[in-house]
């Protein structure tokens, strides 16, 4: 095994990584494993690929596109609850308000 399919392993390992911690809405831990990743993968494509190591390359790139495609959907899905959830505090703040100010 080369050192370039022993890194783009490791890549997804740490991209498999990052979607178990959006599972787990642990945004922190994303982040900091997102800044590992862009590391090794900066590392590994300093140099052009051997030509027996294209499938296995491209397998792995699609299979990190895959990966990222999974935590920025789970990253958008947190994100329109979040959103939800600001409106409806906004909404019942609001009332509130309402509330006192109609209030004797």
């Amino acid at each position: 095994m080369s050192d370039r399919i022993r890194q783009l392993v490791e890549i997804i390992g740490l991209s498999k990584e990052m979607l178990a911690k959006a599972r787990d809405h642990d945004w922190e831990r994303v982040t900091e494993l997102e800044v590992a990743r862009k590391t090794l993968v900066v590392s590994c494509f300093q140099q052009p690929t051997a030509g027996q190591d294209v499938p296995e390359v491209a397998a792995a790139i699609q299979e990190i596109l895959r990966l990222n495609q999974d935590v920025s959907e789970i990253g958008r899905q947190y994100q329109e609850e979040l959103v939800g959830e600001i409106h409806t505090n906004n909404i019942g703040r609001a009332a509130r308000i309402a509330y006192q100010n109609c209030a004797p």
